[in-house]
């Protein structure tokens, strides 16, 4: 259990230690992160950064590995750190993959997760990742997954942790020729709302990011729940606005 964890004197199960839904909004930048409606606590992380250049990371922790929550946690704050201080995503993967491997000593299934980050400048978005959590840009005229994951059905191929082996993230360098908005979730959202087109149709009916990313988590939440449920919405190109995580 995760440092901070209760447990329920009547039923013995572990009670969350207050990450249950987490809500960020930064300048015109918002994200939430959801328990979900069947998961006894939350093993979903994100983080925002805003100034020159707007930053969000999305972890998902691997519920088959031991601190699954902690692991999400500390990789999304590592990598954020890192991207804000003008590191590379590569860096960025190498710092989170190092601290969650950390993590290891004493645990009999190694701490694990997965990682999808996103860097916007005025004219351009760099994607990262390692497994399945996923990067959509979401334009008036086009709209697309930027993201292939990695996973063989829901069996990862790819994350971060002290057996994954040698991490190295994929990446990608999109130059969007209108506005639009760049959507980080992970796998407890995509897996009911997936398509590009319809999370951009969500977008336009909500009067704010904040609105659509608590829209996005009340549809998922809705049509069933079954795992955590994060997203980040980012504007591009984006305002330049104080950090916050």
């Amino acid at each position: 259990m995760a440092p901070g964890d209760k447990f329920c004197e009547r039923c013995g199960l572990a009670q969350p230690a207050g990450r249950d839904r987490i809500e960020l909004n930064v300048g015109d930048a918002a994200g939430i992160s959801d328990r979900g409606r069947h998961h006894y606590r939350n093993e979903d992380a994100l983080a925002i950064r805003a100034g020159e250049r707007l930053i969000a990371v999305v972890c998902d922790g691997v519920s088959t590995s031991d601190r699954p929550d902690e692991a999400a946690r500390l990789a999304a704050d590592t990598a954020a750190d890192v991207l804000s201080g003008g590191g590379s995503t590569k860096d960025a993967v190498g710092a989170a993959a190092e601290a969650v491997a950390a993590l290891a000593p004493g645990t009999v299934e190694p701490p694990a997760c997965t990682y999808v980050s996103a860097v916007l400048t005025g004219d351009e978005v760099r994607i990262g990742w390692v497994g399945d959590s996923r990067a959509y840009w979401l334009g008036e005229t086009e709209c697309r997954l930027l993201t292939e994951d990695d996973a063989v059905g829901h069996v990862l191929t790819a994350w971060l942790g002290a057996d994954a082996g040698e991490v190295a993230p994929r990446e990608l360098t999109l130059t969007p020729a209108e506005p639009g908005t760049v959507l980080l979730c992970s796998d407890g959202l995509w897996n009911y709302l997936g398509e590009a087109r319809e999370l951009r149709d969500h977008l336009r009916t909500a009067p704010s990011p904040a609105a659509a990313a608590a829209g996005l988590v009340r549809y998922a939440n809705d049509q069933g729940g079954h795992d955590n449920i994060t997203v980040v919405l980012l504007p591009f190109p984006p305002a330049t606005t104080r950090s916050a995580s």
